[in-house]
């Protein structure tokens, strides 16, 4: 065997070892990139799920729970192309295709939440802030005509000032009827000063109306309040005056 024949096989090995490598590598990242897809639309389904399921009733419509039954649908049937090998998601693309097909008959079934606790609030914001990114994310990603997301988010920023509407609302009364008007006045400050600093405030003319004049009622409940105390303390300082004349007098009566 010549020696340029044993540098070709050795040229020839050295090729077919990289080859070897290169696909393993395009394998690895090939089940790498699908085991991400996987996972994303898995937690983009979830998240859709959950909101379904977990939207306050006051927040939840038939078009919503429909938006978001699309949306989920969306990504099970991406979810089944990547794992053929997992019947449920096909069971429940089955379900959702089902309930989109009821139209406006979709059942919901959400509770209604009193929201009476900065927790809660926050609560359904974060919720509130998780299905804007999903529409942000599906106009993106053209699930959604930008057209049709942009209203969407207008409908979320509005469900948002609802939310919080409704928690000061029901905190700032609680506290009136608790007869505690120092606290039912800075809740409805707070009230206040959060609608007039709305980008648009126009929509909310009433309820920014209703706050100002609870303000009002909480402010009057606090003079009512006081106004036993201060006469209190009027009676009680001229109490405490007549007894320092007393003991002036007494004092002068000793030194006479």
């Amino acid at each position: 065997m010549s020696s340029v024949t044993i540098v070709v096989f050795i040229l020839v090995g050295i090729v077919a070892l990289f080859l070897i490598g290169y696909i393993n590598h395009l394998l690895e990242k090939s089940k790498l990139d699908k085991a991400r897809r996987k996972a994303e639309l898995i937690d983009r389904y979830r998240r859709c799920a959950t909101l379904s399921s977990t939207l306050p009733g006051q927040l939840m419509t038939v078009e919503l729970k429909q938006l978001l039954n699309r949306l989920e649908l969306h990504f099970v049937d991406e979810l089944t192309r990547v794992d053929r090998q997992e019947p449920k998601h096909q069971v429940r693309a089955e379900e959702l295709r089902q309930l989109m097909a009821k139209t406006a008959d979709v059942p919901i079934s959400n509770p209604a939440v009193k929201i009476m606790t900065d927790e809660q609030a926050k609560d359904v914001r974060f919720q509130l802030e998780t299905l804007q990114t999903q529409i942000i994310r599906a106009a993106q990603e053209k699930i959604l005509p930008n057209a049709q997301a942009k209203q969407w988010l207008s409908q979320v920023r509005h469900m948002l000032v609802a939310v919080y509407i409704e928690y000061f609302n029901n905190v700032g009364r609680q506290q009136l009827e608790l007869n505690r008007p120092n606290q039912a006045r800075l809740v409805f400050e707070r009230a206040v000063q959060y609608l007039k600093k709305q980008k648009d405030p126009a929509p909310y003319k009433q309820h920014l109306a209703q706050f100002e004049q609870l303000l009002e009622q909480a402010n009057g409940a606090m003079q009512t309040q006081l106004s036993p105390q201060a006469a209190q303390a009027s009676e009680l300082t001229a109490g405490l005056e007549l007894q320092d004349k007393h003991e002036d007098w007494k004092k002068k009566q000793m030194y006479d």
